[in-house]
């Protein structure tokens, strides 16, 4: 049985939710800029104008896929964690990395049609990197059993015995009563007199 923290499983969680959140700000970040060869910058492109969201939905599925794992204990939850983020992985080296250092014509507004290259910006590495962290993410959760997921979500332990102390209670209360019952007479139907 793997053995770990309950610290360092909801550590493990909070990483995903982060790797998550780091693919979804790279949509709205600058992913490639657009230069001439003089070295200036023409234009810049967000991975929004590139693709569109579908790398963000595929890291809020995985963000859904973690909750979900952690509320029900769910093991197949988190492979859907890793598959979401080899996804978001597959799509920056299909279709995001070949445009890094391609040259072609760009119509510049006053300049008319010029070379420019696509280089890298900070939100093409942040779709990889929160794509990575995913994946390795996902895999860590995976390696924990059904118990130890639901461990990291709130404490529900304490709220169940919290229950059972005020069931138990209660149930000693009504043994009381009964007891008390007892002791007094029983009223019943009045006795005829004949």
């Amino acid at each position: 049985m793997n053995q770990i923290s309950d610290s360092a499983a909801r550590l493990t969680a909070i990483t995903a939710l982060l790797g998550v959140l780091i693919v979804v700000l790279s949509q709205l970040v600058t992913a490639y800029s657009l230069e001439n060869d003089l070295g200036e910058v023409i234009d810049t492109v967000n991975l929004l104008d590139k693709h569109g969201v579908i790398t963000g939905l595929f890291a809020l599925v995985a963000g859904a896929a973690v909750i979900y794992a952690i509320a029900s204990g769910s093991r197949l939850a988190t492979i859907v964690v890793i598959g979401m983020g080899a996804a978001v992985i597959l799509v920056f080296l299909v279709v995001d990395l070949p445009d890094v250092g391609d040259t072609g014509l760009f119509n510049a507004p006053g300049l008319g049609n010029i070379d420019v290259t696509g280089k890298a910006s900070a939100g093409l590495w942040l779709e990889l990197t929160g794509g990575l962290v995913i994946v390795l993410a996902g895999y860590a959760l995976s390696t924990l059993d059904q118990a130890q997921l639901q461990g990291i979500g709130p404490d529900r332990k304490g709220q169940d015995s919290d229950r059972k102390g005020q069931d138990s209670s209660r149930k000693g209360q009504d043994s009381d009563r009964k007891g008390q019952d007892s002791d007094r007479p029983q009223a019943g139907p009045p006795a005829s007199k004949s």
